[in-house]
C-alpha cells in the first residue's frame, strides 16, 4: 500500500528503497561487529539471488502502478502455488501430487478475475511474476541461512538487487540517473525501507534457521487478505472492484489457505 502512496514509478521506487535499506542493514552490521567475510563463490551466489530480489520488488510496484493494489494482491497470492513445486526443485523434497489440483483451482481464480476484470491483465501477470521470483529466492534462501548470518545474507542480496535496478535505470533512457524526492516520498520511502524492508526482511530469513521455507512463504498469504481491505479503506473508489473480482480472489485465497491442511492430511499421512 506505501507502493500506491508513493509517486515514483516502480523503477525508481524500488531504487530508492534499496539505497536506503542497504545503508540502514550496513549501518546495523557495522554496529553489531558482524563480520562480512565470505568466500568469493557464496558472495557471487548471493548477489545473483539478489536479482531475484530486485525483480520480485519491481514487478510487484508495476503491478500496482499499472493496476491497482487489490489486482497486484490477487497475483501475488499465487507465491503458495510456485513455493510448492519450487521446494522440492532446489530443496530435494519429495514431489506432492495435490500441487497439481490445487494449482488448477488457483488458475480458476485468476481467469473469474481476468473474466469480470479484464483491463487487470496486466498487473495480474506483473503479480504473478513477483510470487514466482518471491518463491525462488524465499526457498533458496532456506539454503543459504544454514551457512551464513540472516543480515549478512540480506544485505548481499540487497546490493544483488541495487546494481540489477541500476543498470535497468541506465537503459530506460531519462535524463537523470537519480530521482528526485518530495518530503512525503521520503518519508513514506523510509518507513517502506528501514521498518517494511530492512528489519521485515532480515527477520524473515532469520527464522529460516526454526521453519521451513514452504512455511514461511504461506505466511505472505495474510498479505492479500489484509491488503485487500485496507487499500479499499485507504484509496477508496480506485479499489473497489466488481462482485467477479471477490469470488476470483476468494477462490485464490480458499486455495492457498486450505493447501496447508490438505498437504499435511494426504502428503504426510501416505
Amino acid at each position: 500500500m506505501l507502493g500506491k502512496l508513493i509517486s515514483l514509478q516502480a523503477l525508481d521506487l524500488v531504487w530508492w528503497r534499496l539505497v536506503f535499506a542497504a545503508v540502514s542493514l550496513l549501518a546495523f552490521i557495522f554496529y553489531k561487529k558482524i563480520a562480512l567475510a565470505i568466500s568469493i563463490k557464496q558472495l557471487a551466489l548471493i548477489l545473483c539471488m539478489g536479482i531475484a530480489v530486485g525483480m520480485h520488488w519491481y514487478f510487484f510496484y508495476h503491478a500496482i502502478k499499472v493496476s491497482n493494489v487489490s489486482i497486484a494482491l490477487a497475483g501475488f497470492s499465487t507465491i503458495t502455488l510456485f513455493a510448492s513445486f519450487m521446494q522440492p526443485l532446489l530443496l530435494g523434497k519429495k514431489f506432492f501430487w495435490g500441487d497439481t489440483l490445487y494449482g488448477v483451482f488457483i488458475f480458476v481464480g485468476l481467469a473469474i478475475i481476468l473474466h469480470y476484470e479484464g483491463l487487470a491483465l496486466e498487473g495480474l501477470m506483473y503479480g504473478i511474476l513477483a510470487a514466482i521470483t518471491g518463491a525462488f529466492f524465499g526457498i533458496y534462501n532456506g539454503k543459504l541461512i544454514e551457512k551464513h548470518d540472516s543480515a549478512i545474507i540480506t544485505f548481499f542480496e540487497f546490493t544483488g538487487a541495487l546494481v540489477l535496478i541500476s543498470l535497468l535505470k541506465l537503459f530506460e533512457g531519462k535524463d537523470y540517473f537519480i530521482p528526485s524526492l518530495s518530503m512525503k516520498d521520503l518519508i513514506y520511502l523510509l518507513i517502506l525501507s528501514i521498518a517494511c524492508t530492512t528489519l521485515a526482511f532480515t527477520l524473515s530469513v532469520e527464522i529460516l534457521k526454526q521453519f521451513s521455507p514452504f512455511t514461511v512463504i504461506i505466511t505472505n498469504n495474510l498479505e492479500p487478505v489484509y491488503g485487500i481491505v485496507f487499500s479499499v479503506l485507504l484509496f477508496g473508489q480506485s479499489e473497489i472492484m466488481s462482485r467477479g473480482f471477490y469470488i476470483g480472489a476468494g477462490i485464490l485465497l480458499f486455495t492457498v489457505f486450505t493447501y496447508p491442511l490438505f498437504k499435511k492430511k494426504f502428503m504426510y499421512a501416505a
